[in-house]
């Protein structure tokens, strides 16, 4: 199994997976950032995550959770008063909905795992970007999100040896 060394590598091979080891992937990465949402209605899905497999009624819950979570959570018409550490769980109900869409059979390749990765990755940006600044500090949100890239890359490896399948 060739390393995975950059970003271009860790989203070809997601690609290239089939959409169920794709499902099997983003729930991991949900699982991971889980723990910085702030709304307590996210929480029941950390124990469905982490269920080896999902009913269609689980999946049909957990969109119906996440799609009202992220409706609330969204930046509305003033962005200059938004709250990171509430879009740090937009994004994480986002990534939720990505996950549990229905896919038709026959449809052509999605990136499930892919969106999910940069959903679960922007929320860890913005709960650890400096606040209540005149400019953001990207500093510690920078380490953070490189930290959470080499976190995914390592559960795709492990995943593609066979070790966490």
């Amino acid at each position: 199994m060739p390393r995975i060394e950059k970003v271009s590598d860790f989203t070809n091979t997601l690609s290239a997976l089939p959409l169920e080891h794709q499902h099997k992937l983003s729930k991991k990465f949900i699982s991971g950032v889980m723990h910085l949402a702030e709304n307590p209605r996210l929480v029941p899905l950390l124990e469905l995550l982490t269920r080896p497999s999902c009913s269609e009624a689980d999946m049909h819950t957990a969109r119906a959770i996440a799609q009202s979570v992220y409706a609330e959570t969204s930046p509305g018409s003033d962005i200059s008063e938004m709250k990171m550490n509430c879009q740090s769980t937009h994004f994480i109900a986002h990534a939720v909905l990505v996950c549990s869409a229905s896919v038709k059979p026959g449809t052509s390749p999605i990136h499930v795992a892919n969106k999910v990765a940069n959903y679960c990755r922007m929320a860890q940006l913005c709960l650890h970007m400096g606040h209540g600044e005149e400019d953001p500090d990207f500093s510690k949100a920078e380490a953070e999100y490189s930290k959470m890239m080499k976190e995914q890359i390592a559960i795709l490896e492990a995943f593609l040896s066979g070790q966490d399948a």
